[in-house]
């Protein structure tokens, strides 16, 4: 920061943005009529600003009058077609703001505390900090309204965690501006640098980890941020597939959130008891007697299952994997995961089953089922980027696939098939063989890698048990 921005903000000493407004406007309302300079600069700096930052109505029509003649330009010098002062009055008189054009003439003459355009674009990112603030004050005050309100669940849930979000993001919009990092050079540096071993978290299946770069991607690693489509018909073990990799992520790595539109909360986490217990006697080598889907149901145990169930209680699946199961729409989903990204540093992945039962998917007097469940993908793209986050979305497919003698489905079995292609990083197919031929192997699951943006695309093979929603390599089942 130069000694001349230096001083200009220490003789700053409130939040009031109109010294910058006024010294902004004068000082190219006397670069253009001085009719010297390069238009380039003042094009780009214009560009920089929005309307919104004046405050007042005859602010705004300096700055509509000069955008326009800086965005004009074309030659190496401007061509100003009058007073800027009179064409700004002219538009204010039109527009019924006749008081406010007594105004417009001390603005454009005012003195500037600027003298020279490049000194004045560096005070930009002050300016946006100011008027950061501001909004931080009036969003503040709608979070005290809520928070005086009656209890509610909706205002718990929904309201007030959306505007504690908005008041990150104004501040993150005004703090970005004043970051002096070259990004180029920022990732010319990390690709030369060894790439970290532990970039992401083993899914438990081998195959799968070699399809999607290693497996779970850690939170905003290079390989993170990925919306990740499993999709297949109904009973081909997708609920399985998410609940398998979610207990093996809360009870080895991190946080999960499951997103449960069609199973209740209790089911859900049934599966993940199973799961959790299966996984843990593979791995002290002694796979015996593990506690099944049918003895949850039937509450029929064994001494060891009883004790096993007991010391679950305070394992870190209790304390990692959060399961919402009420069918909501995509903005309270989304409201959830920015949340729990902020209050749960080590949040690692994202699983939603499934997307045709997000409320809002289905076809209305407005939209087409497609164009909604467009709108729904994207957000939930945007999602991902914005918590540097993997998500997993679930999602049925056509029926069609039923009438073909290769079950396998493909791209054109999804419904929405294009929008969903576009946004989506991975796609994967889910298939179970044995659903549509007893003589089958009733383990046996293929699993097709349609789409991978930064990967390897393919069928891999892996194993299935229902029983105890788990999913592993083939050979290792």
């Amino acid at each position: 920061m130069t000694s001349e921005i230096s001083a200009v903000i220490s003789q700053m000493t409130s939040w009031d943005t109109r010294e910058i407004e006024d010294s902004f406007l004068s000082s190219c309302v006397f670069y253009l009529e001085a009719e010297k300079g390069d238009p380039a600069i003042l094009s780009e700096l214009v560009t920089t600003v929005e309307d919104t930052w004046f405050l007042e109505p005859h602010k705004r029509a300096i700055f509509y009058v000069i955008k326009k003649i800086s965005l004009s330009s074309k030659s190496s010098s401007f061509v100003v077609p009058g007073s800027i002062s009179v064409m700004a009055q002219k538009m204010l008189s039109s527009m019924g703001y006749v008081r406010e054009c007594e105004f417009v003439e001390d603005v454009a003459r005012s003195p500037s505390m600027f003298f020279d355009i490049d000194l004045l674009g560096s005070v930009i990112p002050l300016w946006r900090i100011k008027l950061a603030r501001n909004k931080l004050r009036q969003n503040t005050e709608r979070i005290l309204d809520c928070l005086n309100q009656e209890p509610d669940q909706k205002v718990l849930e929904e309201e007030l965690p959306s505007l504690i979000e908005c008041q990150q993001d104004i501040w993150d919009g005004a703090a970005s501006a004043v970051k002096r990092d070259d990004e180029w050079n920022s990732s010319i540096d990390e690709v030369l640098s060894p790439l970290p071993e532990d970039i992401s978290v083993s899914t438990g299946i081998r195959v799968l980890d070699e399809a999607i770069q290693g497996g779970i991607a850690k939170r905003n690693s290079p390989f993170s941020s990925r919306l990740i489509i499993v999709a297949a018909r109904p009973s081909m073990g997708k609920s399985a597939f998410a609940v398998c990799l979610a207990s093996q992520l809360a009870s080895s790595h991190g946080d999960i959130a499951f997103f449960s539109l069609e199973m209740s909360k209790r089911q859900v986490q049934y599966r993940a008891i199973s799961c959790y217990d299966y996984l843990s006697l593979k791995q002290q080598g002694r796979l015996v007697d593990p506690i099944r889907s049918n003895n949850l149901r039937n509450r029929s145990y064994t001494v060891s299952q009883r004790e096993r169930l007991e010391s679950i209680k305070g394992s870190p699946l209790v304390k990692r994997f959060h399961v919402f199961d009420s069918n909501e729409a995509i903005n309270g989903i989304t409201a959830k995961v920015k949340l729990l990204a902020k209050t749960r540093p080590n949040l690692c992945a994202v699983f939603i089953d499934y997307l045709q039962l997000i409320e809002g998917c289905s076809g209305d007097a407005n939209n087409t089922e497609a164009s909604n469940i467009g709108n729904v993908t994207r957000a939930l793209k945007k999602l991902a980027t914005a918590t540097g986050i993997d998500i997993f979305l679930l999602s049925q497919v056509n029926r069609g696939v039923e009438n073909r003698s290769d079950k396998m489905p493909n791209m054109s079995d999804l419904r929405a098939s294009g929008r969903i292609e576009e946004d989506a990083d991975i796609v994967m197919f889910m298939l179970r063989p044995y659903y549509y031929d007893q003589e089958k192997d009733p383990h046996e699951l293929a699993v097709s890698v349609a789409k991978n943006r930064h990967g390897v695309c393919g069928t891999l093979a892996c194993s299935i048990d229902l029983q105890s929603s788990v999913i592993f390599d083939r050979q290792t089942l």
